[in-house]
């Protein structure tokens, strides 16, 4: 990094930079700050940027802003955030120093804060399955308390009326079109649309009610699990939120809460939820939060696919990190997808059968006639063996293309090809023999993992199942001996079990 953010970047790399004892200083950076762990204090430097909905372009709203963070942040976690601090340049180099008495030209403002204990993170603790109802219910009397001292009046109330909370549900869907076949099927996208547009207009008094009752407050705006450090001693710490955009704080407190009962449903933990719901409903007397938690909580899962896509469509973004994004952008939108009670339903097709049975034409008239991807053993076969479509093997049963080894390949291929269509929402027909129970076991667990409606269709020739005996046309293109062998090993169709069970998480 070039110029004076560069030259303060590398000062504060620096031990000796600082005023306290300093082993080592860890770098950690977002899309919008620079934040250095020193071990007993954290200093946050926000980036020169201009992102439309946040303006830290200049030193002096940079400055604005990070003395905003500090008020804002001191209403949840005033023993966190300590002050703001100039960095400035003196005889010695770059310094901190207080705002008051710089000592030198400032070329920076730096929020200091303790730094919090390490691994404690909420996010963190719920993946080992760390976190307890109790802590939950803890969470949500702290923030019934926050909400009932938080600022309200004429200027809050107005953006929890029906057409702000409409701008921001349109923006949503504006900013995430185009993620229709990336990251959602265009059919649950519009599900999940419609289900909000049309919460707007059924429930308008509904909204306008909360708005009379004073529900409407200056919130936090960013309240997920990753804002949240849960100490081994003492009481939960939420910090963090936005600073830089009014419209995101001001807001119904279910929309506030909606972000951190969704993470929780999100993480698969809907135990907590109801503990973190139960809990701010009796802090707060908020009797009709329910009638409104499902619609914030979609909304809310919408705006975390919609970053998540944002991610994926970074450039500086690794594959590995690409894949994880759309893996959550994919998630969130089938949770939005359940809280809007619905979709239209998507199938997992599995035609099975010996080859020449007549199976892949079957499945590719299927697919034509219903708008859904085919996927068929004998091309992702021949692609991954660096062959044509339409050339032809003559290995014989158990070597080559066909054996054990290329088998496990193909149907690893079939199985991820069909996951990416229905964590979409997405219906998808897989052409295979489907040989093996264990294989034909995989591909139910996929559908019940995803919500999709499995269909397993066996397809036999004349007389129990013979190659071509008017099986009509051909769709597999094994050589001849290979379509009598594999009945040999083909395994005994196991009972179905749990095959219909709900996922355990999105």
């Amino acid at each position: 990094m070039q110029g004076v953010q560069g030259e303060i970047i590398a000062a504060m790399l620096e031990p000796e930079f600082y005023p306290h004892a300093v082993e080592r200083v860890e770098h950690v950076q977002t899309h919008i700050s620079h934040v250095f762990l020193t071990g007993s204090r954290a200093y946050k430097v926000k980036k020169p940027v201009d992102m439309g909905f946040l303006d830290f372009s200049s030193l002096e709203r940079r400055r604005h802003f990070c003395l905003e963070e500090l008020r804002l942040n001191r209403r949840l976690a005033p023993q966190i955030y300590l002050a703001v601090l100039a960095i400035a340049r003196t005889p010695r180099g770059l310094a901190l120093a207080p705002l008051e008495a710089p000592g030198g030209e400032v070329v920076e403002y730096c929020l200091q804060m303790v730094q919090m204990e390490t691994g404690r993170q909420m996010d963190l603790l719920l993946d080992q399955g760390l976190v307890t109802a109790g802590q939950a219910a803890e969470l949500g009397r702290l923030l019934a308390a926050f909400h009932a001292q938080a600022e309200g009046g004429p200027a809050v109330e107005f953006f929890g009326r029906p057409e702000q909370v409409r701008l921001n549900v349109e923006e949503n869907f504006r900013q995430t079109e185009n993620y229709q076949e990336v990251s959602v099927a265009q059919k649950r996208w519009r599900a999940i649309r419609d289900y909000s547009l049309g919460f707007l207009d059924e429930r308008r008094g509904l909204l306008e009610q909360r708005v009379l009752e004073g529900r409407v407050r200056d919130g936090h705006g960013d309240l997920h699990s990753g804002n949240i450090v849960l100490p081994s001693a003492g009481e939960p710490i939420v910090f963090d939120c936005i600073e830089f955009n009014e419209r995101f704080r001001y807001q119904d407190n279910a929309a506030d809460l909606a972000f951190l009962a969704m993470d929780l449903d999100f993480h698969g933990r809907p135990d907590l939820t109801q503990a973190l719901v139960e809990a701010y409903v009796e802090g707060s007397g908020d009797q009709g939060l329910g009638q409104v938690l499902d619609f914030y909580k979609c909304y809310r899962a919408v705006v975390r696919a919609k970053v998540a896509g944002f991610m994926f469509d970074d450039q500086g973004e690794d594959a590995a990190h690409k894949f994880q994004d759309i893996t959550k952008a994919r998630a969130y939108f089938r949770l939005a997808a359940r809280y809007a009670g619905g979709e239209p339903p998507y199938f997992l097709v599995c035609m099975m059968g010996l080859m020449g049975t007549g199976k892949t034409y079957l499945a590719r008239e299927l697919a034509r006639a219903a708008g859904w991807l085919h996927f068929s053993s004998d091309v992702l076969r021949k692609q991954m063996a660096g062959l044509a479509p339409t050339q032809k093997s003559h290995d014989a049963w158990g070597n080559g293309l066909y054996s054990a080894q290329a088998s496990e390949a193909t149907y690893q291929e079939l199985y991820e090809a069909a996951e990416a269509r229905l964590a979409m929402g997405d219906s998808a027909v897989v052409d295979a023999s489907f040989r093996e129970d264990r294989w034909r076991r995989r591909f139910l667990d996929l559908a019940a993992q995803y919500g999709a409606r499995p269909l397993f269709v066996g397809r036999r020739g004349r007389s129990g199942g013979e190659a071509g005996a008017g099986a009509g046309p051909p769709g597999g293109d094994g050589p001849w001996p290979l379509s009598f062998t594999p009945r040999r090993a083909w395994s005994r169709l196991a009972p179905c079990r749990n095959a219909c069970r709900p996922p355990a998480r999105p």
